[in-house]
């Protein structure tokens, strides 16, 4: 099988499909986060939607999200409820933001309940033209690159969706310090014997459909690549491996 032609989404650093043993071991059990909401405000939609955003290399801060309505009958959700400090109280001061005229919750500057680090042009961006509303979260880590979340691995799927109940919410893991995974970005099947672009994002898994947290930027130096390698079956059922070099960014 010849080596699929590859562009980096965001910027690369290890496997472009899969994630080994060693790396899944390494990862935060997102399944075991305590779902639990200490105090929430009285909602005037009738259907609030929860997210989870979680903070620190063990996902061990979390800073729910709430999508609601200034006035029960009001079209879009244009509130966003959201935990600054991951204390699990949603009605402090500073935790009720009002939608700006880009569909975006703009908060700028935040603090990471987990480490303390600031990073700066916090947004969640709530897109009016889908139904169901889908949401994706960006910031720029410490201040230096953009990073977000609300990703899915096929494009058709649409982003991330927030949930009508808390213990649905999707959650992403917002954690910029690395080591980073791979997701795929592409909605085709690899062909055998023949050559395919193979489009992969740079970030952390999050748990439910569309969750996952990526580079949205370039952040390798220019003169470096990356070496990917891709497992996969041949028509014997025989485990094979194909290596490349993933040189092109997009």
């Amino acid at each position: 099988m010849p080596a699929p032609h590859a562009a980096l989404v965001g910027a690369l650093a290890y496997l472009a499909v899969g994630l080994p043993p060693a790396l899944a071991a390494d990862l935060p059990d997102l399944s075991k986060l305590d779902r639990s909401i200490k105090k929430e405000q009285a909602y005037s939609a009738s259907q609030p939607l929860y997210g989870l955003a979680a903070f620190g290399p063990g996902a061990e801060a979390r800073v729910w999200m709430v999508l609601d309505k200034s006035k029960s009958d009001a079209e879009a959700y244009d509130l966003l409820h959201i935990d600054l400090n991951a204390d699990g109280d949603l009605t402090g001061p500073g935790e009720r933001l009002v939608k700006g005229k880009d569909d975006r919750f703009q908060l700028g500057t935040f603090k990471d309940p987990a480490t303390g680090a600031e990073h700066a042009a916090f947004s969640v961006r709530v897109t009016p033209e889908a139904e169901p509303k889908t949401v994706m979260l960006s910031l720029r880590w410490r201040g230096e690159f953009k990073f977000g979340g609300g990703y899915p691995e096929d494009p058709a799927a649409g982003y991330m969706r927030f949930s009508p109940k808390p213990a649905d919410a999707p959650v992403v893991w917002v954690h910029g310090d690395g080591p980073f995974r791979f997701q795929r970005w592409d909605e085709a099947k690899l062909t055998v014997g023949a050559a395919d672009d193979l489009k992969v994002f740079l970030g952390q898994p999050g748990r439910g459909p569309s969750t996952f947290c990526a580079a949205q930027e370039h952040i390798l130096p220019k003169d470096e690549s990356v070496t990917a390698t891709l497992l996969y079956r041949d028509g014997m059922g025989k485990e094979r491996r194909a290596v490349c070099e993933l040189k092109e960014r997009c």
